[in-house]
């Protein structure tokens, strides 16, 4: 490529221009570029939508640049989730974790200007020509498109009225709203994070996620698949804002604590103890509105619900609302739950924010819990509620007084033991301790175990050359469930899915673990690729 010429005559070399947040920085091309929130990185965020370690790479060369994801929330290009590597020939702005309310990254490669701005009148041309066949298409059905969006995925709604689609009746939404309240992480001046609650009982019940009220709690690392020593730090308490009319902004009213948490189910109950400023109460002065527990095992396909919480992506103090149907039934991916309506998903959409809240069904009763969001091929969006059903034993602990002890995960012995990892061409190789392989098209990693109750649930931690971890399709550490006491937790990496031409040169970092909160078994082993 030649090098781009300024009004003076005098040749510039290209360089790639990234800005994170509001921070802009200049990079010679060749240079690897890691994004994430630790310090050392070359671009460094504090957002906490964004990976500790790293989030993205980017690598350039003379003919533009290419951005390749790393992280376990995602990247976003216009709304849709990146599902390989991302080739730049013009200036792009990515979304980092979340594509409303995550990092802004802008990527411009080393071209010229005349460069960009005929790439991007290239792939303008292209979408104007594919937009006049959807749209010609479009035409002979559009009444049948909005039909079913009128009837699936509604409008947000913050008035008091049911939103579009819905049909919730008002006096049972006006019911729901006044029940949904959000949870901050900490005090109204000083909190980290906030969900959304849904009050169970007149005496201050609320059931949320357990990932707002208690992140540490045991099983939540292996249900999102990341090392127990991870997850964000447990609150000192929650602060419960009450909604205070339709349209008008939440006010914090009291403090809440878990009394009874489940983290594989990510469900907690928390009770009301004492007002914002820290005055004790007693519950049973309280009277507040609740939701009734409905019956989601007679829930059917296609059946509408209403999901009432406070998204980030509102930015607003208000509640919002947003209707939709059940769309389907989700067994639980690590099969610990064998009730096949582990997670019911549904049309109604959701962010960051909305965790915790209520899915209401017509008769205005509590259906499930919005847990997750999760991306499939192509950039599509679904959204989980996690069943109710999973709900009731904790429920029933926290009315009773009574300690709650998930039933679900194996529980470490301290017998546990790894003789250490290694690398190969095979899993032979890999789990008799290689150390070192030439550069390839794939690799297997392996780590052996011994003393290992039968069903305790094991992670194997990957770490390439640039910090980042190898993640499976659930955008976690790749698990399983030991069927002996002892063995070799092996798995195969290639380079294709590394968005790469060969496994990466250099040294890498594997760690077992293992138990409801992922611990380390044994040590890190370091091995490596190349000479």
């Amino acid at each position: 490529m030649m090098p781009q010429q300024p009004a003076d005559g005098q040749a510039r070399t290209p360089v790639v221009v990234a800005r994170i947040g509001r921070e802009q920085r200049i990079f010679p091309v060749g240079m690897q570029i890691r994004v994430g929130r630790d310090p050392t990185l070359e671009l460094v965020s504090i957002n906490p939508l964004v990976s500790r370690d790293t989030h993205g790479l980017i690598v350039s060369d003379e003919k533009g640049a290419t951005y390749i994801d790393r992280s376990r929330r995602g990247t976003f290009l216009d709304g849709k989730r990146l599902r390989g590597p991302l080739r730049i020939t013009e200036s792009v702005t990515l979304r980092l974790g979340d594509p409303a309310t995550g990092e802004e990254l802008g990527i411009t490669p080393p071209l010229s200007s005349t460069e960009l701005e005929h790439n991007r009148d290239r792939r303008l041309r292209r979408g104007r020509a594919r937009m006049a066949v959807i749209v010609a298409a479009g035409a002979a059905v559009s009444g049948g498109i909005a039909a079913v969006i009128l009837t699936t995925v509604g409008s947000p709604s913050a008035s008091g009225r049911p939103p579009q689609g819905s049909t919730l009746p008002a006096s049972a939404l006006q019911h729901a709203e006044a029940s949904t309240v959000r949870l901050l992480q900490g005090s109204q001046s000083s909190y980290t994070g906030w969900g959304s609650g849904t009050i169970i009982a007149p005496d201050g019940l609320i059931l949320t996620n357990a990932h707002v009220a208690q992140p540490q709690a045991a099983g939540l690392a292996v249900a999102i698949g990341e090392p127990g020593s991870q997850l964000e730090q447990d609150p000192p308490y929650l602060t419960v804002e009450l909604t205070t009319g339709p349209s008008s902004p939440v006010k914090a009213a009291y403090r809440a604590r878990p009394v009874a948490v489940d983290g594989y189910l990510d469900l907690a109950v928390v009770q009301i103890y004492a007002t914002s400023g820290g005055t004790p109460v007693n519950g049973k002065s309280l009277h507040l509105p609740y939701l009734a527990l409905g019956n989601d095992a007679a829930v059917q396909l296609d059946q509408p619900v209403t999901v009432l919480g406070f998204p980030g992506v509102a930015d607003s103090d208000s509640i919002s609302v947003t209707s939709g149907v059940i769309s389907t039934f989700v067994p639980d991916p690590l099969r610990h739950v064998l009730d096949p309506r582990f997670e019911l998903e549904t049309t109604a959409r959701l962010a960051h924010g909305n965790s915790g809240g209520a899915a209401v069904s017509n008769a205005g009763q509590l259906i499930g819990v919005p847990s997750l969001e999760v991306t499939g091929e192509g950039g599509d969006l679904s959204w989980r509620l996690r069943s109710v059903t999973e709900a009731r034993t904790l429920i029933a602990a926290a009315r009773d007084g009574a300690a709650y002890h998930s039933k679900y995960l194996v529980q470490r012995t301290g017998a546990e033991r790894s003789g250490g990892a290694g690398i190969g061409a095979s899993q032979h190789g890999a789990c008799a301790g290689g150390t070192s392989v030439a550069p390839s098209a794939s690799a297997v990693f392996g780590a052996d175990f011994s003393g290992v109750p039968s069903g305790l649930d094991l992670a194997l931690l990957v770490e390439l050359p640039d910090g980042s971890p190898v993640t499976d399709s659930t955008d976690g550490l790749p698990q399983l469930a030991a069927k002996s006491g002892s063995g070799c937790f092996a798995i195969q990496v290639s380079a294709e899915q590394l968005g790469l031409g060969s496994m990466p040169s250099g040294t890498y970092h594997i760690q077992l673990y293992g138990g409801p909160s992922l611990a380390p078994i044994g040590t890190a082993t370091s091995v490596t690729v190349g000479a």
